[in-house]
């Protein structure tokens, strides 16, 4: 990510790894905040692992299904269930989207593999964003499993099913991704670059559950 500054407050350049493991059952995604997620197909859940903690939490697939468990929690008391209703609405209107993707016929090659320039336009009520994406046919990679981790909070709101059908257009695997965002008036760049693609096993237990981790809220202590 690029630097930028936000109401006077800037932020440096910054540069992270993630490694994700694509499986037939399930998705893992290592983050470089020391954190990893795991999507379980069957189970259409997202789990959350908090590797400092020993801790997990579990996230249902779907804004919808998350501001459902959010209501659950709030329980009886007349107050939090106002304030679940509220930030479900909220969250809802903040989570209208279109998004529309364009091939433009540019080619060239990306870390060695021949690559085709596709722009994808993004609107939502907090503005627009665009991103630059290059993708490859050169590697083979089954990615329904990768895009449901991708769009787990997406999964159920207006617009998801659209965006879905828009995506299908990049064809192969996401070798290059630029976007460009606005946000409280500043521009904020970051490039996403493909450095390591390999078929191989994951490493014992990648798509479990660590042993003697407990279960915490996902929404908090």
């Amino acid at each position: 990510t690029e630097p930028y500054t936000i109401m006077g407050q800037s932020q440096p350049a910054k540069s992270e790894t993630v490694v994700t493991w694509i499986g037939d059952e399930a998705t893992r995604v290592d983050n470089p905040d020391g954190t990893s997620t795991i999507v379980i197909y069957a189970d259409q859940k997202a789990y959350i692992l908090k590797h400092s903690e020993r801790a997990y939490a579990e996230m249902p697939l779907g804004m919808d299904k998350i501001m459902d468990e959010m209501a659950a929690e709030a329980g009886k008391d007349e107050e939090d269930k106002t304030t679940a209703a509220a930030m479900r609405g909220m969250m809802g209107a903040m989570m209208q989207f279109k998004v529309s993707v364009a091939e433009t016929g540019e080619e060239k090659k990306i870390g060695g593999w021949n690559a085709r320039k596709y722009i994808m336009t993004t609107t939502t009520p907090m503005g627009t964003s665009t991103s630059e994406i290059w993708a490859t046919e050169d590697l083979e990679a089954d990615l329904s499993g990768y895009r449901k981790a991708a769009n787990i909070n997406m999964a159920g709101q207006e617009g998801f099913a659209e965006m879905t059908a828009e995506m299908e257009k990049i064809r192969g695997v996401t070798v290059r991704t630029v976007n460009r965002s606005q946000m409280m008036g500043a521009e904020v760049t970051s490039t996403e670059e493909l450095v390591e693609f390999a078929s191989k096993p994951a490493p014992k237990g990648s798509f479990e559950m660590p042993a003697g981790y407990r279960k915490a809220s996902m929404f908090g202590e």
